[in-house]
């Protein structure tokens, strides 16, 4: 009941920005499109609420409703970066040499979150319970077929058999190794925003939430995912994608 009414709070106040937005339509910096999409979204994410409780958890629904919940993070402080720049007048050195590798870092964010998503609502934290070997090997047997099928029920594959061991083994292998792939991306980007004028403050950021998130979840499988860590790593999940959201935003004012 509490994440319902966080909700509902979270929705009226997105549909007085929404509403805001719109009388103001001729004054605004960068106009009502963005509170409208966010007040869209925000429609969506309760319809995807719904399901989830509809469709009894069904992976697919549960993911995509974590990745609204993202996105609307990522809007409410794209808009309050357009909004607080608009009101100071604040300009950035101009960075055009960041915006691709900005870009991709944002992207393989994203993509490792869904990763997370999908690991988290098919129960699979646990295929793995040893780091960094996966069932004392390094590959171990994986059922990648089952493994990202996504119209399919909890716990059962398309055809309704039980779902393998070998695929949630696939599911969480899969994010370990995206994990070491950001991990490399983004600690090389940090490095490059530290020696960037002007940017060295978010290059601090940006590598100071990789080393905590990498640090979580690598606390997780040891530990067997404790209810605290599992909800921190979340959590560093969504600041460490805001710092992406937040670089990109600057590399991409003019």
């Amino acid at each position: 009941m509490v994440h319902r009414y966080a909700a509902g709070t979270l929705g009226l106040l997105v549909l007085g920005i929404a509403v805001l937005g719109w009388r103001s339509r001729r004054d605004a910096a960068g106009g009502p499109g963005l509170p409208l999409l966010l007040l869209g979204l925000i429609v969506f994410q309760a319809l995807l609420g719904m399901w989830t409780v509809t469709k009894l958890l069904k992976p697919l629904v549960v993911t995509a409703h974590l990745l609204g919940g993202m996105a609307t993070l990522s809007l409410l402080l794209w808009l309050w970066l357009r909004e607080r720049g608009h009101i100071s007048h604040a300009y950035f050195a101009r960075a055009d040499h960041l915006r691709g590798s900005a870009v991709l870092g944002l992207i393989l964010v994203i993509t490792q979150i869904a990763l997370g998503g999908w690991v988290s609502t098919n129960y699979a934290a646990l295929a793995c319970t040893d780091f960094p070997l996966c069932q004392g090997v390094w590959i171990p047997p994986m059922d990648f077929e089952h493994a990202f099928t996504l119209h399919r029920e909890l716990g059962e594959t398309a055809s309704g058999d039980l779902l393998p061991m070998t695929a949630l083994t696939a599911i969480h292998w899969t994010h370990r190794v995206m994990a070491l792939i950001v991990t490399l991306y983004l600690g090389w980007l940090a490095l490059r925003l530290l020696r960037t004028p002007g940017y060295a403050g978010l290059g601090l950021t940006v590598g100071v939430l990789l080393a905590l998130q990498v640090t979580l979840g690598i606390s997780n499988v040891l530990l067997s995912l404790p209810l605290g860590l599992a909800v921190a790593h979340n959590t560093g999940a969504a600041l460490l994608l805001a710092g992406m959201v937040a670089l990109n935003y600057r590399v991409g004012r003019r």
